[in-house]
C-alpha cells in the first residue's frame, strides 16, 4: 500500500494526501470516497500493521507450550516488530500523536492489550502468580511493554536496543519465574 509505505518512510507529519494521491496515481476524489481524512488513512495503515503482529505474537506464544515460555515467545515476538520500520514508525512513533485522542474518547483499548491478556492468562489460570490477575498485570505489562517499545524505535541502533530490552525482560521473567517457582 502506497500510503504504509510513505508514513513508514516519512512520518505521519511529513505526509500529505497529495503525496498519497500522486505516489498511487489516484485522483483525490477516488481517495476521498474511500478514507475521509488522512487520519482515516493513517488508522487503516495502523490496524494492518498492528493486526500482523499482534497475529505473530499470538501464533509465537501458542506455540510455546508451558505457560513461562509463551510469555517469552510472545514478548520477543512483539519486540521483534520494533525492528520492523513499519511497525517502528507507525504503531510506536506516531500512533499516539495520531490516534490517541480518539481512542481515549471513544473508549477503545489497544489491540497489545487483548494480546497480552491472552499471553498472560495461562499464567494467571495455573496460579504460577499467587494473587496477581490477568487484568491488571496486562495493563502494568503494557505499560512496560509500551517504555520497552519507544526504547527501541527511538535509539541510534535498534538492533543493539533490541538486545538490551531482551536482557532486561530475561532478568524480569526469570526472576519472577525462579522466585515464584521456588514457592
Amino acid at each position: 500500500m502506497t500510503a504504509r509505505r510513505l508514513f513508514t518512510e516519512r512520518g505521519y507529519a511529513a505526509t500529505s494526501i497529495d503525496d498519497i494521491v500522486q505516489a498511487a496515481g489516484v485522483a483525490k476524489g477516488s481517495l476521498y470516497h474511500h478514507f475521509d481524512s488522512k487520519e482515516a488513512i493513517f488508522r487503516a495503515v495502523y490496524e494492518s500493521v498492528q493486526a500482523a503482529t499482534v497475529a505473530r505474537v499470538m501464533t509465537a506464544a501458542a506455540t510455546a507450550g508451558e505457560p513461562w515460555a509463551a510469555v517469552r515467545s510472545g514478548l520477543a515476538a512483539f519486540l521483534d516488530a520494533c525492528l520492523e520500520p513499519s511497525f517502528r514508525r507507525v504503531v510506536v512513533l506516531d500512533s499516539i500523536s495520531v490516534l490517541q485522542h480518539q481512542d481515549l474518547e471513544g473508549g477503545l483499548e489497544p489491540g497489545e492489550l487483548e494480546m497480552l491478556r491472552t499471553v498472560i492468562t495461562p499464567l494467571v489460570a495455573a496460579k504460577l502468580l499467587p494473587g496477581v490477575g490477568a487484568e491488571p498485570l496486562s495493563h502494568v505489562a503494557l505499560g512496560g511493554l509500551y517504555g520497552a517499545a519507544l526504547y527501541i524505535a527511538r535509539a541510534p541502533q535498534p538492533e543493539s536496543a533490541r538486545v538490551e530490552v531482551d536482557s532486561v525482560l530475561d532478568a524480569i521473567v526469570g526472576g519472577l519465574e525462579g522466585a515464584l517457582g521456588a514457592r
